[in-house]
């Protein structure tokens, strides 16, 4: 929001409101609105509207917005004012879980390690130290070998630390993994689409219901790639696919995706970040099978990005389009 729009909003809140000394300013209609919508008690619905009028400086939403959306939330059972007041809920609910998520993360430990698994009984010995059985990635070294790597957080490290001797220390190497947060309830995070707007919302959304699709656990799962990850032999090794009579069993699907575009970062690296309807990506689609491969995808593109949701537009064979996930710039 600017600040033109912004001290807009202030003002038309300042001349809403009205002083009052007790609850006779709250219609026997809105409490009872408020008290289904929110699940509040009848003193709780009161308060919650007259401390909402009473913040010159909520949010709110223009009438244009309003409009795009009224039929559809009229239905639902809100008004203007409750609508406003449960998209601020929803924000705070969001900023809420993004800061007690960081601070677990703070409190575990926010980084994380891979420890390469060399001699399987010892290795096997070392991580039954671990309270939970760790993720293990696997992937190919240069001369084509399998290896596997375990991924540990901060206080996983430590604890395993804690019981070894000092002669036995062994090595982690401290990585960034790309975030991976989807939403179930809604569309975010989706390529090209601010979805904190009104219209991108579930029940407002002129999109189709697939698109709040793929979930967060859900496996296979179709993946946009570019760039490195478009190679066959790099994409091998990543997720510790072998050859097969000396070819790769990498299958590809040509692909374009809509509401993208492609940009750098540090001056070499390419990423893939929002842009308008009109802008495509022309790159594969590849079916990541399980979540080992996706975790090991997910720690090669580091967290400079972001895994998000993506339509894409199969170009070979009938076409068609499918729902799938790629890696954004964070």
């Amino acid at each position: 929001m600017d600040f033109l729009a912004a001290c807009e909003d202030l003002a038309a809140n300042v001349a809403a409101f009205d002083i009052v000394d007790g609850p006779s300013d709250v219609s026997e209609s809105d409490r009872s609105m408020w008290q289904a919508l929110f699940d509040l008690s009848s003193d709780e619905a009161v308060e919650a509207i007259r401390n909402w009028r009473a913040d010159f400086a909520r949010p709110t939403l223009s009438q244009a917005a309003w409009l795009m959306v009224k039929d559809a939330k009229t239905a639902e059972g809100f008004n203007k004012e409750s609508y406003e007041y449960s998209i601020f809920k929803e924000q705070e609910s969001r900023k809420q879980s993004r800061e007690s998520s960081s601070s677990t993360v703070a409190a575990n430990g926010g980084a994380q390690y891979l420890l390469k698994l060399e001699v399987e009984a010892a290795d096997t010995e070392l991580l039954s130290r671990l309270p939970k059985k760790p993720k293990i990635l696997t992937g190919l070294d240069d001369d084509g070998t399998t290896t596997k790597f375990c991924l540990l957080s901060g206080m996983e490290k430590s604890e395993l630390l804690k019981g070894l001797p000092k002669t036995r220390q062994p090595t982690f190497i401290r990585i960034s993994i790309a975030q991976k947060a989807l939403s179930s309830a809604s569309l975010y995070p989706t390529l090209g689409f601010d979805t904190t707007m009104p219209q991108f919302r579930p029940a407002n959304s002129p999109l189709p219901p697939p698109l709040a699709r793929p979930g967060q656990d859900e496996y296979p799962v179709w993946y946009f790639f570019y760039g490195t990850l478009a190679d066959a032999d790099i994409l091998s090794r990543i997720i510790g696919l072998g050859k097969k009579d000396g070819k790769t069993q990498v299958e590809y699907k040509r692909a374009r995706i809509h509401r993208g575009k492609l940009s750098t970062w540090g001056g070499k690296y390419l990423a893939l970040v929002d842009a308008d309807e009109d802008s495509t990506v022309d790159g594969w689609a590849y079916q990541v099978k399980d979540q080992n491969q996706e975790d090991s995808l997910r720690v090669y593109e580091t967290g400079k990005y972001e895994v998000v949701r993506c339509t894409m537009e199969l170009l070979d064979g009938d076409g068609g389009f499918i729902q799938g996930l790629t890696f954004r710039l964070a």
